[in-house]
């Protein structure tokens, strides 16, 4: 019987972020352990879903799940936090008898109070506690920063391939299918990185350029002996001295071949670097597209106040603008601020309620707060169950949510953070978004997944944020240089 041990730590760390990332982050969006894993997972679109959807049914396997913890990207993590989740899984893979596996599901953008390389440090504390017998093996986000210490202490690290991360669940069968191989002594993974000196923008794998450069690195998946490749992005808002691209190559034991992949595809990707550009807009020329027509839903990407990367949710730039030009027909999701939920609470559906909305965190850079008077359209318990291509299955918690209306605008304001890229944040909240013309949306590229089928333009529109789009409009102070674009390099070496 083959003992497996489950756990997953995920946290994508902005260090533009002044939130400290702390409990009861981790509790708001999901803290569990021991059976609570299962019950909560199991048959949902995620890796942890994936994982148990395949090892359960194996009859020579035994799993030890010990806990998933997830939190909303912020700034970092707080050592309290750090060691108790890290010091869960270590005693775990010490305490449960003789293992086989650990099996994780990461981030890969993880940075600590005290570390900038909070994968590389729980991975090095895995396998010190395993000893070199046991096999690790870790799905990443597609945005991790790989640094040194996670490739040396895992025998296989497995990224999203797509952004939006619509493949969590096909990466979480991979990572399985990997496992269930090298335990029944089919193959032998090794695997070789190598780090790119680049900073990658935010880009999805859907435009024409990162699309041709993706399709040309996984196509070596199909490679006799290659049992995996990997195209880490890395994450351009976490500063840290392992931030950058990263290729990664599992072969069926074959080191130089894994090696000799691992350097052409970095190669291929240097020479795409200037084509790998994300374009985006202001808020006056979206306001200005938009009346150009009455068919919609036209939706506008406030993609630097992404909570999925770190930002603050409560940037008002953007809405401000949209109230002064009386802007009509249009939805928000969302406006975090809890004060305005508890303000349209006490006021009652159906009656007008004073506000200072938004633009309490950071406030030079997200905006100051709109001073308006609203309806009080809704309230809710800000609960939903995200429905689209991306974690399906999930339940969404917002704590408490309402929707207000300012003039022609309906804008869904929550007590709880959370990137709006599933049609059920509407609907759940009494808004058909397929009849809206203009979709202001706090997200980047995830929406896209969903929104794509029902919008008729979708707009990267950026103000200013937490989540900058071009590295060059970043201040780093850690990373390692020279580093592309920061830097003039021709060569990667």
């Amino acid at each position: 019987m083959f003992r497996i041990l489950l756990a997953e730590f995920k946290h994508e760390t902005n260090t533009l972020s002044q939130q400290k990332t702390d409990f009861e982050s981790f509790r708001n969006r999901g803290y569990l352990t021991g059976q609570a894993i299962i019950d909560n997972r199991l048959h949902t679109g995620t890796e942890m879903g994936a994982f148990l959807d395949i090892l359960l049914d194996q009859p020579d396997v035994s799993l030890i799940p010990v806990v998933a913890s997830n939190a909303m990207p912020a700034g970092p993590v707080t050592q309290d936090v750090f060691d108790l989740v890290c010091g869960q899984i270590v005693a775990a893979v010490r305490q449960s008898g003789p293992i086989d596996c650990v099996l994780l599901s990461l981030h890969g953008a993880m940075v600590t109070e005290s570390s900038g390389d909070g994968e590389g440090d729980l991975l090095t504390a895995i396998r010190q506690a395993a000893g070199e017998h046991v096999l690790v093996v870790s799905t990443l986000d597609l945005h991790a920063n790989i640094s040194p210490a996670m490739a040396a202490n895992a025998n296989a690290l497995i990224t999203y391939e797509a952004y939006p991360h619509v493949d969590m669940y096909d990466r979480g069968l991979e990572a399985a299918r990997i496992v269930l191989r090298t335990l029944r002594g089919e193959i032998h993974p090794v695997m070789r990185c190598v780090h790119l000196p680049l900073i990658l923008p935010a880009m999805t794998t859907l435009d024409a350029n990162m699309k041709k450069l993706v399709d040309q690195i996984y196509q070596y998946k199909q490679m006799d002996h290659i049992l995996s490749v990997s195209f880490g992005h890395g994450f351009l808002c976490a500063d840290t001295d392992v931030l950058g691209a990263t290729v990664g190559v599992v072969a069926d034991g074959d080191e130089d071949l894994a090696e000799t992949v691992a350097e052409k595809l970095a190669d291929l990707i240097w020479q795409a670097k200037e084509k790998l550009v994300h374009e985006t807009i202001s808020a006056q020329q979206a306001i200005e597209r938009a009346q150009l027509t009455d068919k919609g839903p036209i939706v506008f990407a406030d993609v630097a106040d992404n909570p999925g990367g770190g930002s603050s949710c409560d940037g008002t730039h953007i809405l401000r603008l949209m109230i002064e030009q009386n802007v009509s027909d249009a939805a928000v999701a969302l406006i975090y601020d809890p004060d305005a939920v508890e303000a349209a609470v006490k006021a009652g559906v159906g009656q007008m309620v004073d506000l200072n909305l938004g633009g309490h965190t950071q406030s030079d850079i997200m905006g100051e707060p709109i001073n308006c008077r609203a309806y009080v359209r809704l309230i809710r318990d800000g609960r939903y169950q995200n429905r689209g291509p991306m974690e399906r299955g999930m339940t969404v918690n917002l704590k408490k949510s309402a929707v207000v209306e300012i003039g022609g605008i309906s804008v869904i304001i929550a007590a709880n953070r959370t990137q709006p890229y599933d049609l059920e944040i509407f609907y759940a909240h009494g808004i058909d978004p397929t009849r809206r013309k203009i979709l202001l949306l706090k997200s980047t590229h995830h929406y896209k997944a969903a929104y794509g089928p029902i919008a008729r333009q979708m707009l990267s529109v950026e103000v200013s944020g937490l989540m900058p789009q071009n590295p060059k409009h970043l201040s780093y102070t850690k990373c390692r240089r020279p580093i592309y674009p920061l830097d003039p390099l021709e060569n990667r070496r």
